[in-house]
């Protein structure tokens, strides 16, 4: 019997294989559902995977490893899949979604598979202790404040980490696993928002840009580019969001400072930026109007107001009195303001962790923990982050899929 710890995205694609496969499993599940952070993906409609599967968009020191565990279970073969339990999705700039838009539709069919094949789930099952060793686990674990115990050949760690907390997310399988002597990377919080020091935080609150945000440690710095959100304790969006691992992980570690940087117009150039500033305030057409007027449309107002007054450009001065030294100031402001990174939001506010189990630790063909025969170990519990746009999805159905068939390979084994 094959006993899956967590019920979510990958832990029920391992049942599925594994049960497809002929092994008898049984899921433990501490919330009173399945697929609970699953169902927040993508904002509630769930965006399953991308047609760009770039190694790029996988973050982890060992790329021949994810590259092969990802193509065990390519983007072609989980759309394949799902289409084969109900689920068409339909395509939007590359990311894939089910045609409903529902993320309840990707977890009602793969529950509905799992019922299918005869899985056993125990819902609101809190795993308080694992022990043993090569293919001799107990299990323990509480229903309603009563205490049980399973005996397992093998075990499937896909409870997932802390992030999302506020979804019933923790540490617990990190902490089990390093009882059981498995390897673990300290996890900080990725896909996260960051903390920054800025003095007109309250100011700008809200607003929305395109920009490209640059963020620095030490001698690297790592670029992105889409919607930004500034906020009352920092910064926000896909871009800020993309970079934020780079970020915890050096805060973690003391290697500051970490700084992001904004370039609020990054369709122009620092030469077509100046000759616009200096155009806004040279010409007649501008003439009767204030800095603030003058220069509206480039930013969003709000913004605009801060760096006008960061340099030292009065708002509601006629901007002919723009001497050159402020106009060269605005312009630099414009291309690259930045702001030193104080930390990250909770856990409760990252989609993801980065840290976990080393992909060195683990068989790639099968997501075994090497020197521990029968634990293997899914999903968001190694050390493996991805993108923003379908590729942690892919990556836990992927890393579930090849554990569900591997786990299921060698209970034949020991049956046989």
């Amino acid at each position: 019997m094959i006993c899956i710890i967590g019920c979510g995205a990958s832990g029920m694609l391992a049942a599925i294989q594994a049960a497809r496969a002929g092994a008898a499993v049984t899921v433990l599940e501490h919330n009173d559902r399945p697929g609970r952070k699953l169902l927040a993906t993508g904002n509630g409609k769930c965006n399953l995977t991308n047609d760009n599967q770039s190694l790029e968009n996988f973050r982890g020191e060992c790329r021949e490893e994810i590259a092969g565990i990802v193509d065990a279970f390519s983007e072609e073969a989980l759309l394949s899949f799902f289409r084969e339990i109900g689920i068409l999705t339909k395509e939007k700039r590359g990311y894939r979604y089910p045609r409903s838009e529902q993320a309840l539709s990707v977890v009602t069919a793969l529950s509905s598979e799992m019922r299918r094949l005869r899985v056993r789930v125990l819902f609101g099952a809190d795993v308080t202790k694992v022990s043993g060793s090569d293919n001799d686990y107990e299990i323990f674990y509480t229903i309603d404040g009563k205490e049980y115990r399973m005996r397992s050949e093998t075990v499937v760690f896909a409870c997932g980490g802390p992030a999302g907390e506020r979804l019933g997310q923790s540490d617990f399988g990190l902490r089990m696993l390093r009882s059981l002597g498995v390897p673990v990377n300290d996890p900080t919080p990725a896909l996260v928002p960051l903390l920054c020091k800025n003095p007109h935080a309250k100011t700008v609150s809200g607003v929305r840009m395109e920009a490209e945000v640059t963020l620095t440690v030490g001698n690297e710095s790592y670029k992105e580019h889409g919607e930004i959100v500034w906020t009352d304790y920092g910064i926000s969006g896909i871009p800020v969001m993309q970079l934020s691992r780079y970020a915890s992980e050096a805060l973690r570690d003391g290697r500051c400072p970490v700084t992001i940087a904004v370039n609020s117009l990054p369709d122009m150039t620092a030469e077509e930026i100046s000759a616009e500033i200096g155009r806004r305030t040279s010409e007649e057409t501008f003439r009767g109007r204030s800095a603030e007027e003058a220069m509206d449309g480039l930013v969003p107002k709000k913004l605009l107001f801060v760096l006008l007054k960061d340099s030292g450009i009065d708002p509601e001065a006629p901007v002919s009195a723009v001497t050159e030294k402020k106009r060269e100031e605005l312009v630099r402001r414009l291309a690259k303001s930045e702001y030193t990174v104080t930390g990250t939001r909770p856990w409760e506010y990252a989609q993801v962790m980065r840290g976990g189990v080393p992909l060195t630790a683990i068989d790639p063909e099968s997501c075994e923990v090497r020197g521990h025969a029968g634990l293997f170990v899914t999903g968001e519990l190694l050390d493996m982050d991805g993108n923003c746009g379908g590729y942690n999805l892919q990556w836990a159905f992927a890393t579930g899929t090849v554990c569900g068939r591997a786990a299921a390979r060698r209970e034949a084994r020991s049956k046989g």
